[in-house]
């Protein structure tokens, strides 16, 4: 009996594990007095340049294209990955290029961002550091207003998130 192709070829998936870049309460411990959500700390401008750099390493050196990202609503985790989905389907960018705003142009088709809630760390006063966490347990994702971080073209309309708020 002849073997079909697909019972012949192997297929991969890769997956990429990323953390955020560096958070600015780590590195300036009096902005958390006057944040208005000091739970969800921004990056440092230092974090954002790291997330665009790995973002272009990672084009470089993976023998996979990434095609899709999926990420937490923490500022800092979409700050992380909207710089490295940036660089991903980056088209003209300079060689010196430091972070998406270097980037001229973008193909969207390159890649495709989610943003999911699944990946956060437990959303509890026990996960988040217990001092700013809310006290009403409200971490207030503005989804929409996260979205707009994103390379235009490159959030995914038709995602089904597996966790709702």
């Amino acid at each position: 009996m002849a073997s079909t192709e697909s019972e012949t070829t192997t297929f991969y998936q890769n997956v990429v594990v990323m953390r955020h870049g560096d958070r600015k309460d780590n590195f300036d411990p009096t902005w958390i007095k006057s944040a208005e959500r000091p739970w969800d700390p921004p990056l440092v401008d230092n974090g954002m340049a790291r997330a665009f750099r790995t973002g272009r390493t990672f084009r470089t050196i993976l023998p996979f294209q990434i095609h899709r990202v999926f990420v937490s609503p923490f500022i800092r985790c979409v700050q992380t990955a909207s710089e490295v989905a940036a660089a991903l389907c980056a088209v003209d960018v300079e060689a010196n290029a430091k972070s998406s705003t270097d980037v001229i142009k973008f193909d969207p088709s390159k890649v495709k961002v989610s943003i999911e809630y699944g990946l956060c760390e437990m959303l509890n006063k026990e996960a988040i550091r217990v001092d700013v966490a809310p006290k009403d347990g409200n971490f207030g994702f503005d989804v929409p207003l996260l979205e707009t971080m994103f390379p235009s073209g490159t959030l995914d309309p038709s995602f089904e998130r597996v966790y709702e708020k």
